[in-house]
């Protein structure tokens, strides 16, 4: 699959989550539930293909209590949804600058071939 190809596949498997609208690039205006891929390395595996390590980003709730308990509510959803498209690897809290200031998000690291 082509990288494009890996950034619609990982958009389209998180708009399946309840609450949750994945994007295929980071929106311009962003919303909790909001989410989208960036690429991170291209690691060569045998052969000639590569590995593609993904950071996905979810807004959360700008409350911390309610981004705790809304994650808390996602976090199995979300791994289930990816996992047809890659290996999640780990969920870390994040803030995403904005030019509004700071927004609570979770980043999801995954991998795809």
């Amino acid at each position: 699959m082509s990288l494009v190809g890996d950034r619609t596949a990982i958009a389209t498997a998180l708009s399946t989550v309840d609450g949750v609208t994945g994007h295929p690039t980071r929106p311009t205006v962003l919303t909790p539930g909001d989410a989208w891929p960036l690429l991170g390395p291209l690691d060569r595996a045998d052969g000639y293909s590569f590995t593609a390590t993904w950071r996905v980003f979810v807004v959360l709730p700008p409350d911390e209590i309610a981004a705790s308990e809304w994650l808390d509510a996602h976090v199995d959803g979300l791994a289930d949804a990816l996992l047809p498209v890659g290996f999640v690897d780990q969920f870390v809290p994040v803030a995403v600058t904005t030019e509004a200031g700071d927004q609570l998000a979770i980043q999801i690291t995954m991998r795809s071939e």
